[in-house]
């Protein structure tokens, strides 16, 4: 009996220290990022203990089971099923450490626990290694190795110590008794006491510090629990919280104000159009909108020459929603990227079929296989899309593709022979992982290789857009400027924060009218209401982009709806509120009317339900 409920206990230490051991390398690594007071940091091991010992619980089942089974009926050959439960535990072993590693490695570009976001990356694996730099792979194996080594150390000092020193006889009435007895600890152990509702991820948190919560909750535990959510869920059952009419009358509600007339900022409603989308900037690096001053120093003077939407936020986080949102004016919801689905994008509106009457083409220097981007941008039509494969051999060339020194000088030389009107674009990449772009770190800012790629990217737009200038048709060509995303960075490393989603917008050129140059709008919206905003002003049939609003019709409601894939929010001139489907957690954050506040949360909730349906029946 001692010896079944001892192998018990040893298991669970084993597997703590090695729990205990896998966070303490976090904290080394994001040391940094921990803002917090000492007190709320001695809280963590008191959080993260139920956590830890439900995932140990759950970890040392099949060793604990083959222990009391040799035992039991195998007496004199228990060597070989202590071989095989060594093996199972090693197997255990190598999965916990891939996970922690790989969780490690990916926070610094995520900010998050591994979600089933790593699935919709996976689906384009060669993209996945290419972004991950090289120092990102060299971090995953250091930390991979670490832990097999102290893996192995424990188990020998632990589990082999005891194997080798434990009794061989004991009677079986004990031995059962031990094991039920045992077995009930596991158990209890497993689902977080006896208490109605079994453990989960809100057990952990207990801090305002993301990272500190992050850090909490066990990272095998938190994969596997969002492996088998998102594997056997329904999405629908994060949809269906409101009846269709009470979600059809609040989202009526967000579009219910008058249809006025906006102010006119262009000098024809035929002007040439080039959509710069810029991957992943942040406000927050940016003086023209508040942020760091001398990252974009050229982007900053161009927005004089403009107009700049001062107050617009993404919808979601990746490049691909962020595409769907800017040109076809349609949300982003949880766990859903409709360039995933062709066959729904054909039944979506864009603002290349609404203007139908233009020539176009889209440019990226990398993969447009990532997140199928490529896809959707025909299905919407463009009429060519150009990728590193289609591209002739160009200079500057990085892991991920060519960067922006090379691709801006290209579209100058496809915009010389463009038949007007039209409408290009062009996605940047040397703001994004792994920031291999041709330029020295910034001296002001050595530690973030973001801020020097925004440096780099914001030089090359300056050399571009002195090249618009003397193209034949510039009194007549308008630039719009938009971010796919926003991004976490030095003054942000929340991604729940409405910070993480603010975005530059800006429209620039000579198809502005001298009244609208150095002209802001501060109106609050989203990527989603820039195809509007833009049609409305070429005079076009905007009825088919029902989720869009005209940000310069100054009746035009103020909120913006964002995303993660098992999150969504809103954000108003109240404040902002999220909701985080696991575990099931609404956050709000007022800054002036939180009564207000949470009524508009509701109708956030009901914009998503209504966005689902939506979906479903494309």
């Amino acid at each position: 009996m001692k010896t079944t409920v001892l192998l018990s206990i040893r298991l669970f230490l084993f597997w703590m220290l090695f729990f205990i051991f896998q966070r303490g390398l976090f904290f080394i690594h994001f040391n940094a990022d921990f803002e917090v007071s000492v007190s709320e940091l001695l809280k963590l091991p008191y959080y993260g203990f139920q956590l830890d010992l439900s995932t140990a619980s759950f970890l040392m089942i099949a060793p604990f089971i083959l222990h009391f089974v040799s035992h039991l009926f195998f007496n004199n050959s228990k060597k070989i099923f202590y071989t095989i439960s060594k093996w199972i535990t090693f197997v255990f072993g190598f999965i916990t450490s891939l996970i922690f590693s790989g969780e490690l490695v990916s926070y610094t570009e995520w900010r998050s626990k591994l979600t089933s976001k790593i699935f919709v990356h996976l689906g384009t694996p060669s993209e996945v290694f290419r972004t991950a730099s090289g120092e990102f792979t060299w971090w995953f194996l250091l930390y991979f190795v670490i832990q097999l080594v102290i893996f192995y150390i424990l188990y020998r000092l632990i589990i082999t110590r005891f194997h080798n020193s434990e009794v061989t006889k004991t009677s079986k009435l004990k031995l059962i008794a031990s094991f039920l007895l045992a077995t009930t600890g596991i158990v209890l152990a497993a689902r977080g006491g006896i208490k109605p509702i079994p453990i989960s991820v809100t057990n952990a948190y207990y801090s305002n510090s993301q990272i500190l919560n992050d850090l909490s909750v066990n990272s095998t535990w938190s994969f596997v629990e969002m492996t088998i959510n998102y594997n056997k869920s329904n999405s629908e059952q994060f949809f269906t919280s409101l009846s269709e009419e009470e979600s059809t009358q609040l989202v009526d509600d967000l579009f219910n104000y008058e249809q006025v007339d906006s102010v006119r900022l262009f000098k024809s409603e035929t002007p040439d159009i080039i959509f710069i989308t810029l991957e992943g900037w942040s406000t927050q690096m940016m003086s023209c909108l508040g942020g760091e001053t001398g990252i974009t120093p050229n982007f900053d003077e161009l927005s004089k020459e403009g107009v700049l939407f001062t107050n617009v936020y993404a919808t979601s986080s990746t490049s691909e929603t962020g595409h769907s949102s800017i040109f076809s004016g349609y949300p982003t919801i949880p766990r859903i990227s409709i360039s995933h689905q062709l066959a729904k994008c054909r039944n979506i509106p864009s603002i290349i079929n609404s203007l139908d009457n233009y020539n176009s083409a889209y440019y990226f220097g990398g993969s447009l296989e990532y997140g199928n981007i490529g896809g959707y941008l025909k299905e919407i039509g463009f009429q060519t899309i150009y990728d590193e494969d289609d591209l002739p051999e160009l200079s500057s060339k990085g892991y991920l593709g060519y960067h922006d020194g090379a691709m801006f000088p290209y579209l100058v030389s496809e915009l010389k022979e463009a038949k007007s009107p039209y409408i290009y674009g062009l996605f940047t990449q040397s703001t994004h992982s792994p920031y291999d772009m041709p330029e020295p770190m910034m001296a002001n800012y050595p530690n973030s290789k973001y801020a020097s790629s925004l440096h780099y990217a914001d030089a090359q737009i300056k050399l571009f857009t002195e090249e618009v200038k003397k193209l034949p048709n510039y009194e007549n060509t308008l630039v719009v400027f938009i971010s796919d995303h926003g991004k976490t960075n030095f003054k942000n490393t929340n991604i729940y924060k409405d910070e993480f989603f603010h975005i530059p917008v800006l429209f620039w050129g000579g198809a502005l009218k001298h009244s609208s140059i150095g002209l802001t709008v501060d109106k609050l919206g989203s990527q989603i209401d820039i195809v509007k905003t833009l049609l409305n002003q070429l005079n076009k049939d905007t009825s088919p982009f029902k989720w869009s609003k005209d940000l310069l019709n100054p009746n035009t409601k103020e909120w913006a709806m964002f995303s993660l894939m098992d999150m969504y929010g809103i954000v108003t001139p109240n404040g902002y509120s999220n909701y985080m489907i696991y575990p099931e957690v609404v956050s709000s954050f007022p800054k002036k009317n939180e009564k207000a506040l949470k009524l508009e949360f509701k109708k956030c909730k009901a914009f998503n339900e209504s966005v689902y349906r939506d979906f479903k029946n494309l």
